[in-house]
């Protein structure tokens, strides 16, 4: 049954890629465009292939003695081994998979790299793990196998369609794929970007910024240095260039334009070595930061809640309600199932017959006219174009109510999102809503609110603080509602341990009094 299950899956993953495939080749490759300014028409990118590293032989690993070895004798008749006699340690549980391809000249150009990032983070940090090889025919679809697989390489290549099935049940259920273009390879990088958008096509790539996790999780990374032949090639010092695709909340596929690999190998630059990459200190401190996400992400890459979309038990109810998520250009998709379990909560606890219909809208369709309540989220910095906004404005003059959260509490998206309400309102800024407000008080009495832990770090350790919740009167009603805090991993029961947002309970207990509000508008 479970071989037959299995089957089923791929085939509906095979169908899935398929249709992908042809959307891709109708609309082009999304993302192209985050390459644009990545230095793939200067001559120093063009030259990377005459300076590159050689490959060069794995390094044998030293005998290692057991630490018992070193205790006083032990009584007779047990023998203790002679000290010519070698033990090894037991292995430290594996967090990366190195993918090889037939080509050594191609991905072990820098043998080492991730053994001796690992190593370094084990005297640093004092974690423990290990590394294997493995063959790109054996990507496993369970991400528990090992949590990481790492691609890196010089020339172009594509996976195959029985492996792009596989890398993407792999990536939907918890894993992470890294691409490493070494050395900064041009024909590398092109390839590495095709594979990704055709991988997970619904979820648009972008390019990670200084508020994301990765740059914080372990060293807070203020300072990006690039390689001289790196800044030669377009790499600017202290500008983001990491691209990443977000499933859910947690990034998946992190992608380096810009090498890492000859940094956690210790490789210098020299005559016959050109890198266009990181310097060896920040590649090594985005290495470690990556495996410290990537192992706090491990075991809530699924949430509690199974939701995949909400549907009406009762459908003679007397009305319908139709809500929509807004989408824009950009990862506008965080939670999927937040909504679903929201509007769950909110029959659960009011009863009130209203059903509701969800819909995925642009800011610039008319079919925005078309439902009272429009939910927009997100976590990186956005920018809506002027027939958006425009758009925007008359659904909120004719009594729409935009609800806005940023998603995990990050940083870039709240600052565009205030940006773009006062384009919006012409000048308008977001004012706190007061706590007497009805928003607070029906129906659930929402005083005091308990932080998730990142938050509550941000907050100096308070267990509990009170609510916020920012707002634009328009025509005498609420017409945006912003919450600053994040909700939906509330809503969904997620961990998610970089969220700067509200525990679950009081996440849906605003969420319900938000919909309840619109409700009655």
């Amino acid at each position: 049954m479970r071989n037959e299950l299995s089957a089923r899956r791929r085939l509906l993953a095979r169908l899935h890629l398929f249709l992908a495939i042809i959307i891709n080749s109708c609309v082009g490759v999304r993302g192209a465009g985050l390459l644009d300014d990545m230095g793939f028409d200067t001559n120093a990118s063009r030259q990377a292939r005459d300076h590159t590293c050689a490959p060069k032989p794995a390094p044998r690993r030293p005998a290692q003695h057991s630490a018992a070895e070193g205790l006083p004798p032990l009584p007779l008749p047990v023998v203790p081994l002679r000290r010519t006699e070698k033990k090894n340690p037991p292995k430290p549980p594996v967090l990366i998979a190195k993918i090889s391809t037939g080509d050594r000249r191609d991905w072990a150009t820098n043998p080492s790299d991730t053994q001796n990032l690992l190593r370094w983070m084990a005297k640093e940090l004092d974690v423990h793990f290990s590394t294997i090889n493995m063959p790109a025919h054996n990507v496993p679809e369970d991400p528990r196998e090992v949590p990481l697989l790492y691609r890196t390489g010089h020339n172009a290549f594509s996976f195959s369609a029985d492996i792009r099935v596989r890398l993407r049940a792999y990536l939907l259920t918890g894993g992470t794929l890294v691409l490493d273009a070494c050395c900064g390879h041009p024909e590398f990088a092109q390839s590495a970007m095709r594979e990704l958008t055709v991988l997970i096509p619904e979820r648009p790539p972008y390019r990670l910024s200084l508020d994301h996790p990765l740059y914080q999780t372990y060293y807070k990374i203020r300072e990006i240095r690039f390689r001289p032949h790196a800044r030669l090639a377009g790499a600017k010092n202290d500008r983001p260039a990491i691209i990443g695709i977000d499933i859910g909340c947690r990034t998946a596929v992190f992608f380096f334009r810009w090498d890492v690999s000859c940094g956690w190998d210790d490789l210098e630059d020299s005559d016959d070595h050109h890198c266009l990459g990181y310097e060896t200190m920040t590649a090594k401190q985005i290495g470690a930061n990556l495996m410290a996400y990537i192992t706090a992400e491990r075991q809530a890459a699924i949430p509690l809640s199974k939701a995949l979309a909400y549907v009406d038990a009762e459908r003679r109810a007397a009305g319908k309600f139709v809500l929509a998520q807004g989408r824009y250009d950009g990862p506008w998709r965080t939670r999927d199932a937040g909504l679903s379990m929201l509007l769950k909560t909110f029959h659960q606890q009011t009863e009130v017959p209203v059903r509701f219909e969800r819909r995925e809208i642009d800011f610039s369709s008319q079919e925005l006219f078309d439902t009272p309540f429009v939910y927009l989220t997100g976590h990186e910095p956005f920018a809506m174009s002027s027939a958006e906004r425009a758009n925007l404005r008359r659904y909120l003059m004719h009594g729409g109510v935009l609800f806005a959260e940023s998603c995990c509490g990050r940083r870039g998206f709240d600052e565009s999102f205030r940006r773009e309400v006062g384009k919006i309102l012409e000048g308008t800024r977001l004012e706190r809503i007061s706590r007497q407000h009805l928003i607070f008080r029906f129906p659930n009495a929402v005083a005091r609110v308990t932080p998730r832990p990142a938050l509550a770090k941000q907050q100096k350790g308070a267990e509990s603080i009170e609510p916020v919740l920012l707002g634009a009167t328009i025509n005498g009603s609420l017409g945006i509602i912003y919450s600053p805090h994040g909700l939906a991993c509330g809503w969904e029961l997620a961990q998610c341990p970089y969220c700067n947002g509200l525990a679950s309970k009081d996440a849906l207990a605003i969420g319900v009094n938000i919909l309840s509000y619109a409700i009655t508008q």
